[in-house]
């Protein structure tokens, strides 16, 4: 299989590692492993370890395992992190980089039989692996609120209670069974000024929604990031690159709550005192975005946010 996937701002990420020491690291989003070789060949590693629920990754570490002793790969989510790390037979069992690409890989986005891209006639299954749900099941047999729900809380699509009736509609005829058909099916659903003004294909937030639901995303995310605490060394990095708004409000949470920072739920309520332990200093207070000329190279990239905490 070609390994098709770019690892984005991956220039940003190097100029945050150490270089004058040994360090401990964790790929948590393996994917192609761009991320993990870069490292490997350009720092002093004792130990990396990669973490990807996608059981085709094995393949793409294949070449990497066999130039590094020092690396390994655990096909596992990266919710249980610290069980994962628990069972490895490592001396030190804390990191000093804590990595996370949230992306959706081109080597899974550009294999129509997965299901995720809405260009591509392919089945409705958009499992990242390690699901127990599918994509067939949801826009199926879900009824029309919960469906509307989905598309809404996970896509931020405003005219998910539309897309959500006509999907109904079409699967009383007959089952939505490829993603071009349910991609023609949201396009019918947004208004042609709309397609026009946001410059993005209008089945994309509905597609993303029901990956995210599909894999459990959000959830796994949440859990993943608050365990990373326990296992990072004192002036470690979390570096994350997320993709969209959802993903990188969470990070940013996440941020802001472990370093102290005052925050309020909704800007209509006072600030809430953060009760949480100071745990992390903030190192990019605005997120960091590709250049024009990876967004040139990579049009991938072009909605990649980075985001770096220090633990203290």
């Amino acid at each position: 299989m070609e390994n098709s996937h770019k690892p984005v701002m991956i220039n940003e990420i190097i100029s945050f590692l150490p270089t004058e020491k040994s360090i401990n690291v964790m790929d948590a989003t393996f994917g192609g492993g761009g991320y993990s070789k870069t490292i490997l060949e350009k720092l002093k590693v004792n130990q990396l370890l990669a973490i990807d629920r996608d059981p085709i990754s094995k393949i793409f570490s294949k070449e990497i395992e066999s130039e590094y002793s020092n690396f390994n790969l655990i096909n596992d989510k990266f919710s249980r992190i610290e069980q994962i790390v628990n069972s490895m037979n490592f001396k030190d069992k804390k990191f000093d980089i804590i990595l996370f690409d949230l992306g959706l890989s081109s080597n899974q986005l550009n294999n129509p039989k997965r299901g995720f891209s809405f260009n591509n006639d392919g089945p409705l299954d958009m499992r990242m692996g390690l699901s127990n749900k599918n994509a067939y099941d949801i826009i199926n047999n879900y009824e029309e609120k919960n469906l509307a729900d989905i598309i809404y809380k996970y896509g931020e699509e405003r005219y998910s209670r539309v897309i959500a009736k006509e999907i109904v509609k079409n699967r009383k005829i007959r089952f939505i069974s490829n993603t071009i058909e349910l991609s023609n099916i949201v396009k019918k659903c947004v208004p042609k000024k709309n397609k026009l003004k946001n410059n993005i294909h209008p089945a994309t937030k509905t597609f993303q929604a029901i990956r995210i639901y599909v894999n459990d995303e959000i959830n796994e995310l949440r859990n993943c990031l608050n365990k990373t605490l326990n296992i990072l060394k004192k002036d470690g990095l979390i570096l994350v690159v997320s993709f969209q708004s959802l993903e990188d409000r969470i990070v940013k949470d996440f941020f802001n709550h472990n370093s102290g920072k005052r925050w309020r739920s909704s800007r209509h309520y006072p600030e809430l005192p953060d009760k949480l332990v100071t745990q992390l200093k903030i190192i990019t207070k605005k997120p960091l975005v590709p250049s024009a000329s990876e967004i040139n190279s990579n049009p991938r990239s072009r909605s990649a946010k980075l985001r770096v905490a220090q633990k203290i």
